[in-house]
């Protein structure tokens, strides 16, 4: 079957033509600047300051309970420091309340905590956090709201190309609105190379894993009502020293019942989603930057990002967003069709990016946006990122 594009402008589907491909069958679409319109909050101007400011690692979310959409996103800015400009990260948040067509900024939800890193007491810095995900849970009558982040220690000399791959770990919380998240109770998960000092409640060691030196990253949210399952989608970064081993960079799946506090919640191990294999077929060494949605068609869809490894650059290099269809979660599997090949619903690119790609994307079929898309401008000196609706609606 043709999965459609839904295009809400007039002007844009004017710019932007799409393509299928009749093996895949598989919406193709570019969004250069010129296309792809960009994202704006009302009340968050970017930072003014030449070389790191934006919005990035967007998760949108309606409320089930109300027409508002919710949007967090990271904001990459300048925290001064001693009188020096220093590079940071925090969450911020944002509404919609009509449709996804005007945004509004609620509050910062997380924001940098300065600290001594536990795993070194003689190293100052700040505890920063991104790539939020958003989910609400419904429980009979009862709804709350759960979240997952990453966070990573930034010593004070060295910056983010200092940041120790020991401080990275997820913090997974629950509250009964989006804005209570900020004091909300909260687990914190750690992967084989979580320091002790960060006093993660659980590490989640998958098998496969069970020798190597990894820790999760780009963490993902899903909640099923009918089995009051919790998913937990997580990219493990494995590590040979300081290369990744991009060959076990896979996509695994944990699931928990979310009652009562998270850090008392028991989390199940149940597979592997994503190896290399597939990773290959999508067009990366891994995909990366994962995000949980439902389609217009009620199908489960998995959004992500195909990267590999720039080892001239020792940097990762994304390269524009797959949507794939998920068959299950329960025992971790994504769709493929009667010839075997994998139900790729979109494929964006972005034909004026650099060398080392774009950033993530995520989707609601509530919002008038579509598809979000982030858009990065990334060098060894500089990071400024904007998120561009797509109108996508698959």
């Amino acid at each position: 079957m043709l999965i459609a594009t839904i295009c809400l402008i007039p002007l844009s589907c004017k710019k932007q033509e799409t393509k299928t491909s009749d093996a895949t069958q598989t919406v193709l679409f570019d969004c250069p600047d010129t296309v792809c319109e960009e994202l704006l909050v009302t009340g968050d101007p970017y930072q003014v300051n030449p070389d790191f400011y934006g919005y990035a690692d967007p998760s949108i979310r309606k409320d089930p309970e109300s027409n508002e959409i919710w949007l967090s996103y990271s904001f990459p800015h300048y925290k001064m420091l001693d009188g020096s400009p220093v590079p940071s990260v925090s969450i911020h948040l944002a509404k919609s309340t009509n449709g996804g067509t005007v945004w509004n900024f609620v509050k910062k939800l997380f924001e940098p905590v300065e600290m001594v890193n536990p795993a070194e007491p003689a190293q100052e810095g700040f505890l920063d956090h991104e790539t939020i995900n958003l989910i609400p849970v419904r429980q009979d009558t009862e709804t709350f709201w759960c979240a997952a982040r990453l966070n990573y220690f930034i010593p004070r000399e060295g910056g983010f190309s200092a940041r120790p791959n020991n401080s990275f770990h997820i913090t997974v919380l629950k509250a009964n609105t989006v804005v209570d998240l900020t004091a909300g109770d909260s687990t914190i998960i750690g992967g084989s190379l979580t320091h002790s000092g960060w006093n993660e409640d659980v590490k989640l060691i998958p098998p496969d894993l069970s020798t190597d030196f990894f820790f999760w990253n780009e963490p993902s949210l899903y909640y099923d009502e009918v089995l009051n399952r919790l998913y937990l989608v997580m990219v493990a970064f494995v590590y040979n020293g300081p290369t990744p081993l991009m060959s076990k960079n896979d996509v695994y799946v944990y699931a928990t019942a979310p009652d009562g506090n998270p850090s008392g919640w028991n989390w199940v191990y149940k597979g592997k989603l994503i190896d290399s294999a597939i990773a290959n077929e999508l067009g990366g060494e891994r995909i990366t930057q994962t995000d949980i949605a439902v389609g217009v068609d009620g199908k489960l869809l998995l959004i992500g990002t195909p990267d590999d490894w720039n080892s001239d650059k020792m940097d990762f290099n994304h390269k524009g967003c797959k949507v794939v269809e998920i068959k299950s979660l329960e025992i971790p599997e994504l769709e493929r069709d009667n010839q075997g090949k994998l139900r790729v619903r979109v494929s964006i690119s972005a034909s004026d990016a650099n060398d080392l790609g774009s950033g993530a994307s995520a989707y609601d079929h509530n919002s008038a946006t579509g598809i979000l898309f982030t858009k990065r401008v990334k060098t060894d000196m500089s990071l400024t990122a904007n998120i561009r609706k797509t109108y996508l609606k698959p």
